[in-house]
């Protein structure tokens, strides 16, 4: 093994070890500092110590990292911070990846707002009166990271005077988030469950000529280290393809001289900011897709590729929240011991699996998601003496979510229309009408 291809392995070892992490955590725990009273001062500490948590090795140091959390929101309250302090982009008026479900039909009837990617969210604290947005509007978080331990996953709930819905990045993050909030409403879906199966046209099995397909950015947590290692015990044969694009600093050469590092440049294709047209054909050519990345959100690839009837492998020890949805029907688990042959095993075997079959079956598509979140939302409503006489819209993501149906799309849009004048902010990345 070259020197390059040592470092790397001894890095991302170093990543995921529970004893490396752990003692991480304290560490971090320790510069967070005492809790002070000065908002500002108080949000530092609780952004340091959601990254100690984040780090957490064991449930007995993530709840004496909550604890400490909880006091810390419990001194700030209600009280404002500049937020642009930990989210360069706090002061951006557009919430890009965000969407009206619903307008606001009276005093006992909120309109719903959807919100993704948190990284967006302090835009809404910042630049609005969350109290008079509330009045108006319900809420709905969509993470998309694998742990729910971040301060504006903290002080959103805890600042905003009624339920927050919010779905799941992690199944396990159900169990944590009433802890982080008791106003937090758990939603049991994940990002991945807004994927829309008439985007994809599933390929005859005898037709398709990609054996692994890898849709994913370009991020070290991406692994792609693990295929270019396996690669070099599969048959030259093997045809394989990858699609992403950089992260974090990360480009197409840094894939290339890690492919190097493991002596299989040349051996598979490797496709940039490919367009959605390519990655769906993508997804129903291949005979299987592949994720590698040990911790993550809920990825959305894998349902992509369910639905593109590609059967999907995944490490058996991933925390990826779409790992419930494998199964025998739709792909298997993998060790990353012996990665080659299992891969080898997969391929040979690729066409006995159904997965998009099982998904529609199981209702795990943005129709039958829309339908749980509305039932979700009217029921808690309903149970705090408001009314309902409206559903949300049906709404899908890619990549942001938007709602499937075009009249429901040019019917919100005098809403999106009513908070940018009322808030003066703008509610999904689309320009307002």
């Amino acid at each position: 093994m070259s020197l390059a291809a040592i470092k790397i392995e001894l890095e991302d070892w170093l990543r995921y070890n529970l004893l490396v992490r752990g003692v991480l955590a304290e560490w971090k725990m320790l510069r967070a500092g005492g809790v002070a009273d000065e908002p500002q001062a108080l949000a530092r500490c609780i952004n340091r110590l959601c990254a100690a948590a984040r780090l957490a090795a064991n449930p007995a140091q993530i709840r004496r990292i909550e604890a400490r959390i909880l006091q810390a929101v419990k001194l700030l309250g209600d009280r404002r911070i500049d937020w642009r302090e930990f989210e360069p982009s706090a002061e951006k008026k557009v919430l890009e990846n965000a969407a009206v479900l619903k307008p606001w039909v009276s005093e006992r009837e909120k309109g719903v707002v959807y919100l993704s990617f948190e990284y967006q969210w302090p835009r809404l604290l910042q630049n609005c009166d969350v109290t008079e947005f509330a009045r108006r509007y319900e809420v709905v978080l969509a993470p998309v990271w694998v742990s729910p331990y971040g301060l504006v996953n903290y002080l959103l709930p805890a600042q905003w005077p009624g339920p927050v819905f919010s779905h799941l990045s992690d199944p396990n993050d159900a169990a944590i988030l009433p802890r982080m909030a008791p106003n937090y409403v758990v939603v049991p879906l994940l990002c991945s469950s807004w994927v829309n199966p008439d985007w994809y046209e599933p390929v005859p099995f005898e037709k398709k000529d990609i054996d692994i397909f890898m849709l994913a950015n370009f991020g070290k947590y991406k692994r792609h280290f693990l295929l270019f290692k396996a690669l070099r015990r599969l048959p030259r044969s093997t045809r394989v393809l990858l699609i992403g694009q950089h992260n974090a600093g990360r480009t197409r050469e840094t894939l290339m001289a890690e492919a190097r590092a493991y002596g299989v440049e040349g051996r598979f294709e490797l496709e940039e900011n490919a367009t959605d047209a390519e990655v769906f054909s993508a997804f129903a050519r291949a005979k299987t897709s592949l994720i590698l990345s040990r911790r993550e959100g809920s990825c959305i690839a894998v349902v992509e590729s369910i639905m593109a009837n590609t059967p999907v492998g995944l490490l058996a020890n991933a925390e990826v929240g779409s790992r419930i949805f494998i199964n025998e029907q739709t792909g298997r688990f993998l060790q990353e011991n012996n990665l080659a042959e299992q891969l080898a095993d997969f391929i040979a075997n690729a066409g006995k699996y159904s997965p998009r079959q099982w998904a529609l079956a199981n209702n795990i598509h943005c129709r039958g998601s829309s339908a749980i979140l509305n039932e979700i939302i009217k029921r808690t409503v309903l149970a705090g003496g408001g009314q309902w006489t409206q559903d949300i819209a049906p709404f899908q993501w890619r990549p942001a979510p938007v709602p499937i149906k075009a009249e429901d799309k040019a019917r919100l849009q005098a809403e999106r229309r009513e908070i940018y004048e009322r808030f003066g902010i703008q509610i999904g990345r689309e320009p307002l009408k």
